[in-house]
C-alpha cells in the first residue's frame, strides 16, 4: 500500500515527464515522487498509450520500463526518439545482470535505473538530464543569435562593398572618401540620401526650415548646407544655441542692445540678427525658448523687423531662419509651451533626420571616419576595428546617435594599441548593448530567415492564446493537429499543454 505524501504545492514547473510502466504501483510511485519534486507527469501503462501521448504532447524525459506487455522496449525506445528526437529516455529494468545496456545506449537512451528503484538516485539522474537539456537549449539560442548577427553583418558589409564599388577612385588604403556635394555628411544610406535631396530642394528657396530629430543626429550639419547651397551663401551663416542661454542673455545676443539698456551695458552692441544680415540665422534647440522671446522672434519672421534691447527704433532684418529641435513642437503647442503661430512660421518646410539605428548602413563608414579623425588628433596608428567590435556596434541601438558613436570611437582610440580597436578598448559597450539592443528590421535579414521568424511568432502566439492546447490551436489556425504539433516542434516551441 502506497502512503500518500502531503506536501506543499511546488509552484515552479521543472519539466514534463512521461512514466511508461505496466505496473500500477510503480507508475503512481514515480509520478507522486516526481510531482512533489516540481515536475509535471503523465503516465502510460503500455506502448500504445505512450505513443498516443507522445504524438499529442512534448515531453522532456520519459521513464521507460523495458518490459512492456504489448511491445519490445528497445523498439519502443527507437520509435519515441524518432517521433521526438529531443526526448531523453531513462530505461528501467529489473534484470540488471544480463541486460544489454550497450545496445540501449546505442538506441538512444540517456541513462538507466534498476528495479527496485532508489528514488533519490532517480531524482539525481533526472536533475542531471534536465540541467544538460537546459544548457543545450541555451547554447542553441546563443548559436541562433550568433548566426542571425552573422547574417546581418554580412548583409550590411555586402551593402557597404557594393556602395564602395560605385564610388569613383575609391582606394581602401586612403582615408574615408568625403562627398563632393556634402563634405561634412558621412554616409550613403537611403535614409540620408532622402534627407539630402530635401536639402537640395529647399536650399533654392527662401523658406524657413524646421529640422527635427533626436539629439545627436547632426542637425547643424544639415542646416549649414541649406545656407551654403542657397543664393545667400556669400553672406554669413550664424548659429545660436537657444537652450544654452538664459532668456535675457538670448534676447540680448540675438537682438543686440543699446548703451545703458541694463546694468553692464556700457556700449551699444549689434545682435546676431544684424550679424546674419543677408544670410542665414540658425536657431538650435528652438523648443527651449520662452513664450516672451517667441513673440519677439515671430515679429522678425512676420514683419522682418526687430528692436535692440533698450531701443524704440525698429531695424530691418533680411535673414533666413533655419530652426532645429529634438522635442516634438506639436506637443509643446498643445501644452501651450510654444506659440502655434510661430510654429507654423518656422515649419514652412520640414526636414526630419533619422536616428543612427534607422540608417545603420552608414555606421561602419561613420565609425571609420571618426577613427581616422581621432588618430590624427592623438597621433595614433590605428587602421580599423576588430570583427567583435563591429558586430556589437551593429547590434547596439545608439540612443545618443552619431554624437554617441563619435565619443565612443574617440575614447577607444585613446585606449587602443595598434593596429585595431579591440573589444576591451570600448569597456562600456557590453553594458550599453545589454541595456539598449537594436531591434532588427525585417528588411535587414534574408527572406528565408524572415519567413521562419514570422512562422515562429505566429505559432507561439496561437499557442499562447490557447494556453498551449494543440487541439484548440489547430482549430484556430485551421491547420491539422498533427501538422501543427510537428511544425511547433521544428520551430522549437515548447509551451504545449498536457491536457488536450
Amino acid at each position: 500500500m502506497i502512503q500518500e505524501n502531503i506536501t506543499t504545492p511546488v509552484l515552479e514547473n521543472k519539466g514534463y515527464i512521461l512514466v511508461i510502466d505496466d505496473e500500477d504501483n510503480i507508475r503512481f510511485m514515480f509520478a507522486n515522487y516526481l510531482e512533489n519534486s516540481g515536475y509535471q507527469v503523465d503516465m502510460a501503462k503500455d506502448g500504445s498509450e505512450a505513443k498516443a501521448l507522445i504524438d499529442q504532447n512534448i515531453y522532456d524525459i520519459a521513464l521507460l520500463d523495458i518490459c512492456l506487455p504489448d511491445c519490445n522496449g528497445l523498439d519502443l525506445l527507437k520509435e519515441l526518439k524518432e517521433i521526438h528526437p529531443t526526448l531523453e529516455v531513462v530505461v528501467c529494468t529489473g534484470h540488471t545482470e544480463d541486460y544489454d545496456f550497450i545496445g540501449t545506449v546505442k538506441a538512444g537512451a540517456a541513462d538507466w535505473i534498476s528495479k527496485p528503484t532508489n528514488l533519490q538516485e532517480l531524482h539525481a539522474k533526472i536533475e542531471r538530464i534536465r540541467r544538460e537539456q537546459n544548457q543545450v537549449r541555451e547554447l542553441s539560442k546563443k548559436n541562433h543569435e550568433l548566426e542571425r548577427i552573422k547574417k546581418e553583418t554580412e548583409h550590411v558589409l555586402t551593402g557597404m562593398k557594393d556602395m564602395l564599388k560605385r564610388q569613383d577612385r575609391f582606394i581602401i588604403k586612403k582615408r574615408t572618401t568625403k562627398r563632393s556635394d556634402f563634405p561634412k555628411i558621412i554616409g550613403n544610406s537611403k535614409k540620408i540620401e532622402e534627407v539630402l535631396q530635401l536639402v537640395r530642394l529647399v536650399s533654392k528657396t527662401n523658406s524657413s526650415v524646421l529640422i527635427t530629430g533626436e539629439s545627436g543626429t547632426g542637425k547643424e550639419l544639415i542646416a549649414n548646407p541649406i545656407h551654403t547651397m542657397s543664393n545667400r551663401s556669400k553672406y554669413p551663416f550664424v548659429p545660436v544655441n537657444c537652450g544654452a542661454l538664459t532668456e535675457t542673455l538670448l534676447e540680448s545676443e540675438l537682438f543686440g542692445h543699446e548703451r545703458g539698456a541694463f546694468t553692464g551695458a556700457s556700449t551699444q552692441r549689434r545682435g546676431l540678427i544684424e550679424e546674419a544680415e543677408g544670410g542665414t540665422l540658425f536657431l538650435d534647440e528652438i523648443g527651449e525658448t520662452s513664450p516672451q522671446f517667441q513673440v519677439k522672434l515671430l515679429r522678425v519672421l512676420q514683419e522682418g523687423e526687430f528692436k535692440r534691447v533698450g531701443s524704440s527704433k525698429s531695424l530691418h532684418a533680411d535673414i533666413r531662419v533655419v530652426a532645429a529641435t529634438n522635442v516634438t513642437l506639436e506637443e509643446s503647442v498643445h501644452k501651450g509651451e510654444f506659440r502655434e503661430d510661430l510654429y507654423y512660421r518656422l515649419n514652412q518646410f520640414r526636414i526630419t533626420l533619422p536616428p543612427l539605428r534607422d540608417r545603420i548602413e552608414d555606421l561602419l563608414m561613420l565609425s571609420q571616419y571618426f577613427l581616422e579623425e581621432a588618430c590624427i588628433e592623438f597621433s595614433k596608428q590605428l587602421v580599423g576595428f576588430s570583427s567583435e567590435v563591429l558586430e556589437k556596434f551593429l547590434r547596439y541601438s545608439w540612443p545618443g546617435n552619431i554624437r554617441e558613436l563619435e565619443n565612443m570611437v574617440t575614447q577607444a582610440v585613446i585606449l587602443a594599441n595598434p593596429p585595431l580597436i579591440e573589444l576591451n578598448d570600448v569597456p562600456s559597450l557590453i553594458q550599453k548593448l545589454h541595456q539598449s539592443p537594436r531591434k532588427t528590421r525585417l528588411s535587414d535579414i534574408p527572406f528565408a530567415e524572415a519567413k521562419n521568424e514570422f512562422e515562429r511568432r505566429y505559432f507561439q502566439t496561437i499557442l499562447d492564446r490557447t494556453n498551449g492546447n494543440i487541439s484548440a490551436a489547430s482549430r484556430l489556425s485551421k491547420i491539422d493537429r498533427k501538422q501543427f504539433r510537428e511544425k511547433a516542434r521544428k520551430l522549437g516551441i515548447q509551451s504545449v499543454s498536457y491536457t488536450q
